[in-house]
């Protein structure tokens, strides 16, 4: 419960409504890039998330780079996995413009796995900004 004086309005939201609502803005930016920052109003984080990841992840697909599939048996597969997956929307979308299958007997498929990788990595750092601004913590 937040404490106030006699004179002083309470400035913030209860904490566990405020923690809920950070959680539901962190799960929609990892769904679709940028939406966390678009529901707090900040348009041009948004936007330039939304672009950065979804043209890391399609460059990675036009290459013919490995999107890694759930179970794997080796170790770097299940981080490859992780890294895809925290794309969100486009790593569902993946499997529809992935119809020949990875190409990774040249560089450029290789490459195309990298990219995919770090559009991941750069969502999930979206997500964890847009929580931090949630919560209070960043601005």
């Amino acid at each position: 419960m937040i404490e106030t004086s006699a004179n002083e309005a309470p400035t913030t939201a209860h904490p566990d409504k405020k923690h809920y609502r950070a959680l539901a803005i962190a799960l929609a930016g990892w769904i679709v890039p940028g939406a966390g920052h678009l529901l707090l109003g900040r348009w041009g984080r948004a936007i330039l998330f939304f672009c950065v990841v979804g043209g890391l992840a399609f460059t990675g697909f036009l290459l013919r780079g490995q999107v890694f599939p759930p179970h794997s048996e080796d170790p770097f597969g299940t981080l490859g996995f992780l890294a895809d997956a925290c794309t969100g929307v486009f790593f569902i979308l993946a499997h529809l413009v992935e119809k020949a299958g990875p190409d990774l007997s040249r560089a450029v498929g290789d490459y195309g796995t990298r990219f995919v990788a770090a559009a991941g990595l750069i969502n999930l750092l979206s997500v964890v900004d847009a929580y931090g601004i949630a919560v209070g913590q960043r601005h």
